[in-house]
């Protein structure tokens, strides 16, 4: 398990530098309004993802009959199909949503983007085979891969023409790489259009509660791009997406770490429940212990970061960035717990939590904007992730997989280290105080 953690997770942290590379360069290139845009785009397009996933590909890593051709070919035909739908759906309402959102160039942009829905929908089932044989190295290899050829396409594209269609059809780039990497990383895997009744029924049950679970999801963790794409000006936006594009990152390694091992390891136990917690419980301790203090670190260095790699149009950026990353620490105990939820069958766990904290933002965000304005919002984002570790916590722990203790002790270090690592750069000269980390709390307006 430790050699595969160590793929997942070395593996996608070089992505995530990849792409963080990418974002720096094009953000010399491009206007921050472009990154409005497209997180607008993006937004859409996981929605519209999320919100018809039925768990294709944790359907093959935990069906004992995932291995077999019939089961695999259905699931393929039915992503293949959903990819069209989703790509049709995507084209004929880019009118309606550019008007929700009151922004005229989704009406050109979305159509185009709707192509990545299709590429995505035909990708082979490869990497979710082999997740089910734990192979994980294969897969990391590939994927590290394709993000750098999608680096590439998107900075020609920015230097050819930097309007919002370098960011377009550099995602575009990116699925079409992607595509093509999943039908080479097993040498002559193929698919065939093929439904078997009793392989979609259980793709269909398993997948009801990771359709609801998903829409949930969706929603939870992008509530606040769908609502400050409507109530701050695109520039702002922009500024805002490139604060998350350094936050989300962490998050994402974890939950990437987490469904190419935790959730297919737990997946292969047939342990009872306490002793699968005792099994879990050392590895699962030390993964978090280091998260939290190189977490911590980027936490007391992220004003730097900004500073050191954004021009000044980005310099707001420097304020937001470390609130989102107390808040990804939260999401990133949850995410573990998460994962151990869907190895044992239990997808439902999660469904509740992301509703509860869903629940917080739908109610607490657009009060804490009218109220502070954006800085009491993004406290409000710490608070919803907090809500869902607590409700998911409360079900968990009815089934004896419950780790509070343990994440409040690792929550204590993460803190205290943010603390230290603060306290030694500012006494060598490279950055302010604690308060200085965070400006904008001093500035917080009640009214």
């Amino acid at each position: 398990m430790a050699v595969r953690l160590t793929w997942a997770t070395a593996s996608f942290g070089a992505i995530q530098l990849i792409r963080m590379v990418n974002q720096v360069v094009l953000a010399r290139l491009l206007a921050p309004s472009l990154f409005g845009i497209m997180l607008i785009v993006n937004s859409v397009r996981t929605g519209v993802e999320l919100l018809s996933d039925v768990g294709i590909s944790q359907n093959i890593i935990s069906n004992e009959q995932g291995h077999t051709e019939d089961f695999y070919d259905t699931a393929w035909t039915l992503k293949a199909a959903r990819g069209i739908v989703l790509g049709a759906i995507c084209f004929f309402l880019a009118g309606t949503l550019a008007q929700f959102f009151g922004k005229p160039e989704l009406k050109t942009v979305l159509p185009v983007a709707a192509l990545i829905f299709v590429f995505t929908g035909f990708e082979s089932a490869s990497n979710a085979l082999l997740q089910k044989r734990k192979l994980v190295a294969r897969v990391s290899i590939v994927d590290v891969t394709v993000a750098l050829l999608s680096m590439v396409a998107h900075i020609i594209l920015a230097l050819i023409t930097p309007t919002i269609w370098a960011l377009v059809l550099g995602s575009i780039f990116m699925s079409a790489f992607a595509l093509v990497a999943s039908y080479v990383i097993i040498p002559g895997a193929r698919h065939r259009i093929f439904i078997d009744g009793a392989s979609a029924r259980e793709i269909l049950v398993f997948g009801k509660w990771i359709f609801f679970s998903s829409a949930v999801y969706f929603f939870a963790m992008n509530f606040d791009r769908l609502y400050f794409a409507k109530q701050i000006p695109l520039g702002e936006l922009g500024v805002y997406s490139i604060a998350r594009s350094l936050s989300d990152p962490i998050s994402n390694v974890v939950i990437r770490a987490t469904n190419m091992v935790v959730f297919p390891t737990v997946a292969a136990i047939r342990v009872g429940d306490p002793e699968l917690r005792a099994r879990l419980l050392q590895g699962r301790r030390s993964m978090l212990a280091f998260v939290a203090v190189g977490l911590a670190a980027f936490v007391a260095l992220s004003d730097v970061v900004v500073r050191h790699l954004y021009d000044p149009r980005y310099s707001a950026a420097a304020a937001f960035l470390p609130l989102l990353l107390v808040g990804v620490w939260v999401s990133i105990l949850t995410t573990v717990n998460d994962s151990v939820m869907l190895g044992t069958a239990r997808p439902a766990y999660p469904a509740f939590a992301n509703a509860a904290k869903l629940a917080t933002l739908v109610i607490g965000v657009p009060i804490a904007f009218h109220v502070g304005g954006l800085i009491a919002a993004l406290l409000v984002l710490i608070a919803g992730e907090a809500v869902r570790y607590l409700v998911l916590w409360q079900l968990a722990r009815r089934r004896h997989l419950g780790f509070v203790r343990d994440d409040l002790a690792l929550t204590i270090v993460f803190f205290g280290s943010v603390l230290l690592f603060r306290k030694i750069l500012w006494a060598i000269g490279l950055t302010g105080d604690l308060q200085s980390l965070f400006p904008l709390l001093a500035d917080l307006r009640v009214v």
